[in-house]
């Protein structure tokens, strides 16, 4: 979705000029990736962001830094690892085919709250949700962009559902004031995150509604709808995206317009092979490869990938370093109703959803007559799994089939002897990093539970 706005001019407001700036500055420090990420301040100043065209350089930085977050980058020594290719590790798409200790922490399961990966992940997630919250601020000091103003706070909104969905409870939400200060957050439980992104998607959908834009729309209602599965309302999340049409799509866009840019999931894969595609990691993971399904394409085999220890497979979904990543769509609408017909016992909804994709890559129907709710489920969670592969779904997937299921998280992570020695771990979430501990409200996770 590329639009041209036609901003609507109003004052000029210094004070939140002033706090936008301080938005930059006030996330510039939490990680080492800052060369990478912080936008320069002969650039970004109070001057060039006192014009219409200051909303959407502030849009922009808050989709690049939401981007590298996601999918990471191809800048930086190694690379930079995103959260889908390390949350593919802490789940089951990916082993760890790479020398880093950091991101084969994450393959472990034993993530130390100084990883420095993790940590770069965190700011620029922070970064994205500051930036977009302070996109909004400044688009309604002009008048109001509605258009902006819906994509940003549906931006927001994914970003505290990430952070549901990936970290431990604990993570805490800061602010800059117009003046200049800095309001600590207090750590937020998984549930409260869950709620806030609900809150930032309702705010969304309404600017989409000033806006007439129907996809701007349906993109909050599939984040919506992703926020209240995490917090375990089934029906309502399905109820929730019932409007979003089956064609409709959302991207984290990429480019090879430079190295930040690129999409960092096929540099780590293709380019560095430090993440090779799994098959039944750890007893408990999906065949990925043995399937031979098209959802999930790969080559190789007859390579070892960058430790020269693992044979390497490669992911074929992401072919180039201008690759975009699907954030929402219809598909995952459809598959967020397959659920609810799942949890509901209806049979018949789940195969006739579900057939009704796989019908679109040629794959057979199936018949799910006679199969109880736990199996239903158990065919629904394989089925998103494969065509959400490597889009920052399945760590939380596996996370609700914990919480919101109550199934056992030796019986869904990868569990018992880790292929490069030792064993898997027992955590399943990303902790807060320590480079959080200048917030005076820092306590670390305040619970390891999913």
């Amino acid at each position: 979705m590329k639009n041209i706005y036609n901003f609507q001019k109003g004052h000029r407001n210094s004070t939140w000029l002033t706090m936008v700036v301080m938005v930059f500055l006030m996330f510039g420090t939490t990680s080492c990736d800052n060369l990478l990420s912080v936008v320069d301040p002969d650039i970004v100043t109070p001057e060039s962001l006192n014009s219409e065209a200051g909303i959407q350089t502030l849009k922009a930085g808050s989709l690049g830094d939401f981007a590298v977050a996601m999918s990471g980058s191809s800048a930086g020594h190694g690379a930079t690892a995103g959260l889908i290719v390390m949350s593919g590790l802490m789940s089951d798409e990916y082993d760890y085919s790479g020398t880093f200790p950091t991101r084969r922490e994450g393959d472990t399961r034993l993530l130390q709250n100084v990883n420095g990966t993790m940590n770069r992940i965190y700011g620029n997630l922070h970064r994205a949700r500051a930036a977009a919250e302070a996109t909004v601020d400044l688009a309604q000091s002009f008048g109001g962009v509605p258009d902006v103003e819906s994509e940003m706070e549906s931006i927001a909104g994914y970003v505290y559902v990430m952070f549901a969905e990936t970290f431990c409870a604990g993570v805490p939400f800061s602010k800059a004031t117009a003046d200049g200060e800095i309001i600590y957050g207090e750590p937020l439980t998984s549930d409260a995150m869950y709620t806030e992104a609900v809150a930032w998607f309702d705010r969304a959908i309404a600017s989409a509604g000033l806006a007439g834009n129907n996809n701007l729309e349906y993109l909050a209602r599939v984040g919506k709808g992703r926020a209240m599965l995490g917090l375990g309302n089934i029906s309502g999340a399905a109820a929730e995206v019932a409007s979003v049409p089956d064609d409709f799509e959302y991207y984290i866009e990429h480019s090879d317009n430079s190295r930040r840019q690129e999409n960092g999931i096929y540099t780590m894969t293709t380019v560095r092979r430090q993440y090779s595609i799994a098959d039944g990691k750890g007893g408990n993971g999906l065949m990925y490869r043995s399937a031979m399904d098209p959802r999930t394409p790969w080559n190789g085999g007859t390579d070892f990938g960058q430790d020269d220890i693992t044979l390497y497979y490669n992911q074929l979904k992401y072919t180039s370093p201008s690759a975009p990543v699907l954030l929402a769509s219809g598909l995952e609408a459809r598959l967020i109703e397959a659920e609810a017909a799942a949890q509901a016992g209806d049979n018949a909804a789940v195969a006739s959803i579900h057939d009704a994709l796989r019908a679109t890559v040629g794959l057979s129907p199936v018949d799910l007559s006679g199969m109880t709710v736990a199996q239903l489920r158990k065919y629904h969670f394989d089925e998103r799994a494969f065509w959400l592969y490597s889009t920052g779904h399945r760590h939380g997937d596996l996370r609700r089939l914990i919480r919101v299921y109550g199934e056992a998280k030796e019986n869904v992570f990868p569990w018992g002897p880790y292929f490069k020695g030792g064993e898997y771990g027992s955590t399943v979430t990303f902790p807060v990093p320590e480079s959080e501990a200048n917030n005076p409200n820092y306590v670390g996770c305040l619970d390891e539970n999913p």
